[in-house]
C-alpha cells in the first residue's frame, strides 16, 4: 500500500460510509431541486431552516439554531444566502434589541408546497427497503453521531 492512501479495510470504516452517503445524499437534493424549479433558490443545507421558519416564522436566531441544531457559524452563512436569494429578511427584535428575528418574505412563503413535495422525494428514495424499525433505528444512531461531532467542535 502507498503511504497515506487508504486500504481495502479502511474503506469500510463508518467515516467512509457516512462521506459517500453525503455525496450521494447531496446530488439526490440537487437534482430534486432542479427537477422542481427550486435550484436558483435554495441550495443543499437550507432545508433545515426553511421547514422550521415554515412550522414557525418569525423566530429569534437563537431558537432557529436550538431547533435546526445547526451551529452559530453555519446558521450565519445559510441566512445570508436565504437573505441574497430573496427567502428570508432578519431585523432587530423590537423588545430585545440585541436579538435577531428572522421571516420569511412572500418568495419564501410561496415555495413551502414545493419544498415539501422535495421532503417526501427525498425521504422516499432514503427509506425504500427499510422498516419502520431500521429508520426509527438510523434516526437516532445518526443524531447520536451528530452530538458526538458537536461535543467534539465544542472541546
Amino acid at each position: 500500500m502507498i503511504a497515506g492512501l487508504a486500504s481495502g479495510r479502511d474503506l469500510e470504516e463508518l467515516s467512509f460510509y457516512i462521506g459517500r452517503a453525503y455525496y450521494n445524499y447531496k446530488l439526490l437534493l440537487e437534482r430534486t431541486l432542479r427537477g422542481l424549479g427550486l435550484d436558483r433558490l435554495v441550495s443543499p443545507g437550507m432545508g433545515h431552516l426553511l421547514f422550521a421558519l415554515f412550522d414557525e416564522d418569525d423566530c429569534i436566531i437563537r431558537d432557529l439554531a436550538e431547533k435546526t441544531k445547526l451551529s452559530f457559524p453555519t446558521l450565519t452563512q445559510m441566512l445570508r444566502k436565504m437573505e441574497t436569494s430573496g427567502l428570508v429578511r432578519s431585523r432587530r427584535d423590537p423588545d430585545d434589541g440585541r436579538a435577531v428575528r428572522i421571516r420569511l418574505t412572500p418568495l419564501g412563503r410561496s415555495i413551502e408546497p414545493r419544498c415539501r413535495k422535495v421532503l417526501a422525494r427525498l425521504n422516499s428514495v432514503l427509506e425504500a427497503g427499510l422498516s419502520r424499525k431500521d429508520v426509527v433505528r438510523s434516526k437516532k444512531a445518526l443524531a447520536r453521531m451528530i452530538e458526538n461531532m458537536r461535543r467534539d467542535e465544542g472541546e
